[in-house]
């Protein structure tokens, strides 16, 4: 929900139903005022926000930091670090180091989709068509 300014580095994650804002969208007192006051909501590289955070108007998330699921984030969260809790407060600083990062999974698309493949023919691999038709017709109980 931006009515000025999110910024977004590279890499960064966000999961389901996370909630990003830089604005009230109504003011205090004058409830008319249709966004109120605006401050710009600033990601920097690999970050990731776990499910239902919320993430208030001013807040800068710093490089390889994470957020965790249900969190709300009102003030600044420092470069490799691990917030969580609501008002979310530090849980663990991260080693600096080099990170693993989506850009690197994604980097090298023909290698993916190769893997990708090579992992479904494994997980597949005792598939038949006479196995499917007998699932039809005689599906397993579960207990």
């Amino acid at each position: 929900m931006s009515a000025e300014s999110i910024i977004m580095g590279d890499a960064c994650m966000i999961a389901h139903g996370a909630y990003i804002s830089d604005a009230d969208w109504h003011g205090i007192y004058d409830r008319a005022k249709p966004v109120g006051r605006t401050k710009p909501v600033v990601f920097e590289d690999n970050v990731w926000i776990g499910d239902s955070a919320i993430i208030c108007k001013g807040v800068r998330i710093g490089k390889n930091s994470i957020i965790g699921a249900g969190a709300v984030v009102t003030k600044d969260v420092p470069p490799n670090s691990v917030f969580a809790g609501n008002p979310a407060i530090l849980v663990k600083n991260l080693e600096k180091k080099d990170f693993n990062t989506r850009a690197d999974f994604l980097a090298d698309p023909i290698q993916l989709a190769k893997d990708f493949d090579a992992l479904d023919k494994y997980s597949l691999e005792n598939n038949t068509l006479l196995g499917w038709l007998r699932s039809l017709i005689m599906p397993d109980k579960l207990n």
